[in-house]
């Protein structure tokens, strides 16, 4: 008897440490999206968990549109409103739906903020209106549940292209990724804790161009709602009204929005006693003050300005219209200083003054690569100088014809000055990044060139919070006026 006890606990010791390993292979072989890209999709989830409960008075759903237009962290600064941002790439209406049924089992929000982007054809070839990675993406950091397990159920009947076995069984999908794996796929815990801003993500590009809004009235004609989304922007609504929630539909600021996508959600709107708030629509985008040309980093995203002026006018409607009171929560109160350095971090790609720029360069989250090219000392100004100076680095007044590199990181410095060309190769963040820099203008970080490679002196700033390059410029000191130069 004892001899069977101890084989039958070997076994379970066995078979728990084989679902240990498994679900560790496939949380690594899992796709992720943290603060090293644009859209941190897989922290914004995990971080809404960690969210205490019925805290949050306000939800933002959508795609990236979304994402990228509603600032949790701004609309409290400005008028104590509480809110998430659970919106992703590519989110459609069914996505939409399924992440506000898992919202509510955590939150009772008072006003629900629905972009309707994907009300409208995007993807012909799929039956969801998006790609299928866009799908699964919405759905892989979702806490198993019965609405996850509903979810993947709808999901492979609407698209039997998909199998719901490889929704649980990740290598069915994913397993090629083995021999893509990156950093991050190894370092969950440290980067997804980086949802201090609550869903959004900061763009710090202007798109350059102008695109008008139209108005009101230009045209009675409707475009169509795909149906299939129509039935889950009617199974919202309907929750919505269940949980005591109010309903705001939206169009951000996008070059794809037009007068007959205006009529249709409009009616819609009517129809069913809900507000519409349409961004592009002229009096409105007038009334916020949107410039697309500096407001906007491309066709469909707002960048941090306009995201602003968006959520500050949301703001306004939660507060006046619908009584959403503000108050103080330390869930919000202790992500004002992260927001503020996301601010700054998207404000220094646009600083053209390369005395202002040094001196916003004192930050212990960067690592900083200098390399100079040509006669870069040639109009160096005393004040640069001395800025240079203030960084660590040595006096470049007047060293007309060298070559010369700096790499600042971790409170250590690299730096050389030489006649002949010179390069250096070394690595930051405890050997995690390589890079190889010389002294004429070249600085490759992980294989790939950063520089500008303009005359003067190329700058490369690295975040080493959010692991990503913030910044990448030229300034022309080789010549009188010390411009900046930002291609990439």
């Amino acid at each position: 008897m004892g001899k069977h006890l101890k084989f039958a606990g070997k076994c379970v010791v066995f078979v728990c440490i084989l679902c240990i390993c498994v679900a560790a292979l496939y949380r690594i072989i899992l796709p992720k999206s943290f603060s090293d890209g644009r859209w941190p999709t897989t922290a914004t989830y995990v971080g809404f968990y960690e969210m205490e409960e019925n805290t949050i008075d306000v939800l933002f759903l959508g795609s990236s549109c979304a994402v990228s237009a509603f600032i949790p962290q701004e609309l409290y600064n400005n008028y104590g409103i509480t809110s998430y941002n659970l919106g992703c790439t590519q989110q459609n209406m069914v996505s939409s739906y399924f992440w506000l049924r898992e919202a509510f089992a955590y939150q009772h929000p008072k006003a629900v903020v629905l972009d309707c982007f994907y009300l409208f054809l995007y993807d012909a070839q799929d039956p969801l209106n998006i790609s299928e990675s866009a799908t699964r993406g919405a759905l892989n950091y979702m806490r198993w549940s019965s609405v996850k397990r509903e979810a993947i159920k709808t999901i492979c009947e609407l698209d039997n292209k998909q199998s719901e076995l490889s929704y649980y069984f990740h290598n069915i999908r994913y397993h090629t990724r083995w021999t893509a794996l990156a950093e991050k796929d190894f370092s969950f815990s440290d980067m997804s804790r980086h949802y201090e801003l609550k869903g959004y993500a900061p763009i710090a590009e202007h798109c350059g161009y102008n695109h008008a809004p139209f108005e009101e009235g230009d045209a009675d004609d409707e475009a169509d709602i795909i149906p299939l989304m129509e039935e889950y922007l009617n199974k919202i609504a309907e929750l919505c009204k269940q949980e005591g929630a109010e309903l705001i539909l939206a169009a951000v600021p996008n070059a794809e929005e037009n007068i007959e996508r205006y009529n249709v959600i409009h009616k819609y709107a009517d129809r069913h006693n809900l507000l519409f708030l349409d961004f592009n629509e002229k009096e409105l985008h007038e009334k916020i003050d949107f410039q697309f040309k500096v407001d906007h980093a491309d066709r469909h995203h707002s960048n941090l300005w306009g995201a602003q002026k968006v959520t500050n006018y949301i703001g306004e409607v939660l507060k006046e219209q619908y009584d959403v009171e503000g108050r103080v929560d330390e869930q919000w109160e202790n992500t004002k200083d992260y927001y503020e350095q996301a601010k700054k971090d998207c404000e220094l790609a646009h600083i053209e003054n390369i005395d202002e720029y040094l001196t916003q360069l004192h930050d212990d989250r960067y690592s900083i690569f200098i390399s100079a090219k040509g006669l870069y000392a040639s109009y160096l100004k005393d004040s640069t100088a001395q800025k240079i100076k203030e960084l660590g680095l040595m006096d470049l007044k007047g060293e007309k014809h060298y070559c010369y590199y700096a790499v600042i990181s971790d409170g250590k410095i690299e730096e050389q000055i030489a006649y002949e060309p010179i390069s250096h190769s070394g690595s930051i963040r405890n050997n995690l990044l390589t890079y190889d820099i010389t002294g004429a203008g070249s600085i490759i970080i992980d294989d790939e060139e950063q520089s500008q490679d303009g005359g003067g002196l190329n700058f490369v700033v690295y975040n080493n919070d959010t692991r990503k390059i913030i910044d990448s410029v030229c300034f022309s000191t080789d010549e009188e006026e010390n411009g900046a130069l930002r291609q990439k």
